[in-house]
């Protein structure tokens, strides 16, 4: 069965960060889980035609979360060093780190945001 082209782009991202070792979710897990896990969250597609590509073409926004805790941050910079190398070349990849406790603990909470286009 061929899958579509967004089936196909979230099962790499999916594999690519599988390499990391790192527990993935597409929602997030209940407080019992504990960190370090990525959370492949909300995607945004436009379909726009494309004057370069034509229709056949999507261009998508990923946002992937990954929750770490806060006993180390270099080991936290390995894991976003090991992310980004798992995600590969895309057309766009910023990462911003902050702090958060939305989980019911102090963690570091990395908001990777992916811009690339689906053909």
């Amino acid at each position: 069965m061929e899958h579509a082209p967004n089936t196909q782009f979230l099962k790499g991202i999916s594999d690519g960060l599988g390499q990391t070792g790192i527990p993935i979710y597409f929602k997030l897990p209940g407080k019992e889980v504990m960190e370090p896990f990525y959370v492949i969250g909300t995607h945004l597609d436009d379909d726009s035609l494309s004057a370069k590509f034509g229709p056949a073409v999507v261009d998508t926004d990923l946002q992937i979360d990954l929750f770490y805790p806060t006993n180390s941050r270099t080991d936290l910079e390995d894991a976003l060093h090991q992310t980004k190398a798992a995600l590969g070349v895309r057309k766009r990849l910023s990462s911003d780190v902050r702090i958060d406790n939305t989980i019911g603990r102090e963690v570091y909470h990395v908001i990777f945001k992916i811009s690339d286009f689906i053909i």
